[in-house]
């Protein structure tokens, strides 16, 4: 069985899509192993001009808005797409030749968040929403199952295959740090900030606290990242707030060495979303950090005791609470048990194998 995976050309700047790229090349060598004539890797890069205008129109008329030559003639028994944003007249192009190559191929189209029509904010972002309106509605001439998140039987037309997002724990190391200071808790985050990150509730929470004794380190870029260090500015948290920008490899491995307490997304309600598969909160627990949610996230039960509920809404952050929680767990037991008891449930609930078995199941491998 022949298998190919296909992305979307993400260009890496600044660390952007260097999270999305882990999930991509972690699924892709998945499928590789266990294929027997194993599994093809293809981006999609932009075949015309990146000017806003012209890519526009290219969506909404071109059927040659992506490079997809390299497929022309070539015929596939199972094909993975990470959704292509927005789908359009080239992504149809594209769904058609690979059927048309073999009839018989199964295409299973991964949608990584639904409903996704609420991240969509600026001008441009509604406009692309118009064109992916239109062409999504086609989908299900071509797709045989859409991989999702949520527990949805059917999306635009088509059946659903439920998936969890997965990662390599292999890859993610543990956290070195094997001492608790309750006089200095550390708090991270990472992302590409966008605003159902919600991390201004924490600066908000920082700042109706008062104490010293909580410091936040925030790594990464984003739209939001400018509201953030304003923030921070106006409540004068700078010794507090620690900005990074994007980082990868030791330099993040280095930062998550200092964090106690690992916070995830905190606004998912903004986009009608309350129960988060984010990958981020898998690096986490990979790394054997306790987490701070909102959301509900989908692999930790309600009774697990190394994460922590916060109100589902846009209010500040209780800081009180955080360090409340941070101060009982590692009163009772060691920094590095902690760690490790995190890890091992981390490998036995975020894994790649398990996050994709309805997939692997219906491709029959």
């Amino acid at each position: 069985m022949k298998g190919l995976y296909i992305y979307f050309d993400y260009t890496v700047k600044n660390g952007t899509f260097v999270g999305v790229l882990k999930k991509v090349f972690t699924q892709h060598k998945l499928f590789n192993d266990i294929l027997d004539e194993g599994c093809e890797l293809q981006n999609l890069p932009l075949k015309i001009s990146k000017n806003k205008v012209i890519l526009f129109l290219s969506y909404l008329f071109s059927s040659k808005t992506f490079d997809f030559t390299s497929l022309q003639n070539k015929k596939y028994d199972c094909v993975y797409i990470r959704r292509i944003a927005p789908n359009s007249k080239s992504v149809i192009a594209l769904l058609r030749l690979l059927k048309s190559n073999n009839p018989n191929c199964k295409i299973v189209y991964e949608l990584p968040t639904y409903p996704y029509d609420f991240e969509h904010k600026t001008f441009i972002s509604k406009m692309q929403l118009l064109i992916d309106r239109k062409y999504r509605k086609q989908l299900h001439r071509y797709v045989d199952r859409i991989a999702t998140l949520t527990d949805d039987t059917e999306i635009f037309g088509c059946k659903t295959l439920k998936i969890t997002n997965g990662v390599d724990c292999k890859s993610i190391p543990v956290c070195k740090k094997e001492n608790y200071n309750h006089e200095k808790i550390n708090l991270i985050a990472v992302a590409q900030f966008a605003f159902w990150h919600g991390y201004e509730r924490v600066i908000e929470g920082l700042h109706n606290y008062g104490k010293k004794d909580v410091l936040l380190h925030l790594v990464g870029n984003g739209n939001e990242l400018e509201k953030y260090k304003k923030l921070v500015a106006e409540y004068g948290l700078e010794e507090q707030v620690i900005f990074y920008g994007a980082l990868s490899g030791d330099e993040l491995t280095r930062v998550f060495d200092t964090a106690d307490i690992a916070l995830c997304s905190l606004a998912c309600h903004k986009i009608y979303i309350y129960i988060a598969s984010e990958l981020k909160s898998r690096e986490y627990l990979c790394r054997g950090l306790p987490v701070v949610t909102s959301t509900r996230i989908d692999i930790i039960p309600d009774n697990f005791e190394y994460s922590l509920r916060v109100p589902e809404d846009d209010s500040a952050i209780d800081m009180q609470k955080i360090a409340d929680f941070a101060n009982s767990l590692y009163s009772t037991k060691s920094r590095k048990e902690i760690t490790k008891k995190i890890r091992l449930y981390a490998e036995e609930n975020c894994g790649m194998e398990s996050a994709m078995k309805n997939v692997m199941d219906y491709y029959n491998i």
